[in-house]
């Protein structure tokens, strides 16, 4: 959502007089699809084996079941390597973010940038790597 519209529903919110109507008319009662649920979806709609995804990640399989199954809740980065080996596009990437209870990306973080540029022009994490590290950015872990 756009700096512009984020403002304006803050300004609508603060002036509302009943939250709960402002609530049912932006649908915020709805938001009880969960990480994994969510995560599990992506999973199927992919056609892709739970063993390519995993492999592409590079994390132990045991720990990436953990996070299919809901028992581990993964860090940011984690969740940005579940993009990856998904291929998941940008908007996908921040709704996942935000589900696993994460900051979304954001363009004026240069490390983030250099993520949102790697995702827009279906880069795999193992180039998304190369080019945070020569950018002398973390890489994803």
């Amino acid at each position: 959502m756009p700096l512009d519209d984020t403002m304006r529903l803050i300004e609508e919110l603060k002036s509302s007089k009943d939250l709960f109507a402002y609530l049912k008319k932006y649908d915020l009662n709805s938001t009880n699809l969960s990480f994994v649920d969510y995560l599990n979806t992506l999973f199927h709609q992919s056609n892709m084996k739970k063993s390519d995804i995993i492999r592409s990640m590079d994390i132990t399989r045991s720990y990436a079941y953990e996070i299919f199954s809901g028992s581990k809740n993964p860090s940011r980065d984690k969740t940005l390597m579940l993009s990856y080996g998904l291929s998941l596009d940008y908007e996908t990437t921040q709704k996942l973010l935000t589900l696993a209870k994460h900051n979304p990306l954001h363009p004026k973080d240069k490390r983030d940038s250099i993520i949102i540029y790697t995702i827009y022009n279906k880069m795999n994490l193992i180039h998304a790597n190369m080019l945070l590290s020569e950018c002398q950015e973390a890489i994803l872990t």
